[in-house]
């Protein structure tokens, strides 16, 4: 979830960076005093949170690699880097997760609202290795779509297995970095549609 919604808010901010840009210089262009606001801005704070150094992301991803380490351990080091300390982060009162049965460890105030997030197995999802015999099982069947998907998943020997541990949320950023290099490579382009005056008159059926 908490991969989704950091992609969410990539996106987000792609969006209102691009749109209101756009939006503005054509301001300018009609002659209208408007002072430069840039609204992809709104959504930094909560990004870097989740992916820049010290960061929630990168700080599983180190976690991960400690052999005692735990969802406990892990979740002490976030709250004691950010709780506080950050403005989009917060812990959640007692009395906000009285009753539940998984409740959140913290809050990430992201763009769309505030999410609640419960830590437990986070280590082990993100490690998520995958058995070498099954990589190599899907490499070679006979369903060319299911082979295309894992071509390039190649099973380390022992030697190389340290050099080749990507996470998932590693695996996430990378895919997520090359989306939005590829979205920023393009040229955006604004289009506005008017309506066409549509005359309506007594007892003449418009519809065909």
């Amino acid at each position: 979830q908490l991969c989704i919604n950091l992609t969410n808010e990539r996106l987000q901010q792609f969006f209102n960076h691009h749109m209101f840009i756009l939006e503005q210089e054509e301001y300018k262009k009609e002659g209208i005093v408007w002072q430069f606001i840039d609204f992809g801005l709104d959504l930094e704070e909560s990004i870097d949170l989740m992916e820049k150094p010290m960061g929630i992301l990168p700080m599983l991803d180190e976690e991960c690699v400690f052999p005692k380490a735990t969802d406990m351990t892990y979740k002490d080091k976030v709250l004691a880097q950010h709780n506080k300390k950050h403005p989009k982060f917060s812990v959640p009162s007692m009395k906000e997760v009285k009753g539940m049965e998984h409740p959140p460890h913290f809050n990430i105030h992201h763009y769309a609202g505030v999410v609640g997030y419960n830590v437990e197995d986070w280590l082990t999802k993100n490690a998520d290795p995958l058995n070498e015999n099954c990589l190599d099982l899907f490499r070679k069947s006979a369903m060319p779509f299911m082979a295309t998907l894992f071509e390039d998943c190649v099973p380390a020997g022992p030697k190389d297995r340290k050099k080749t541990f990507q996470t998932m949320a590693m695996m996430h950023r990378k895919s997520l970095n090359a989306l939005m290099a590829m979205l920023n490579s393009k040229q955006w382009y604004q289009r506005r549609v008017r309506a066409t005056p549509n005359p309506r008159r007594p007892l003449k059926n418009n519809c065909n």
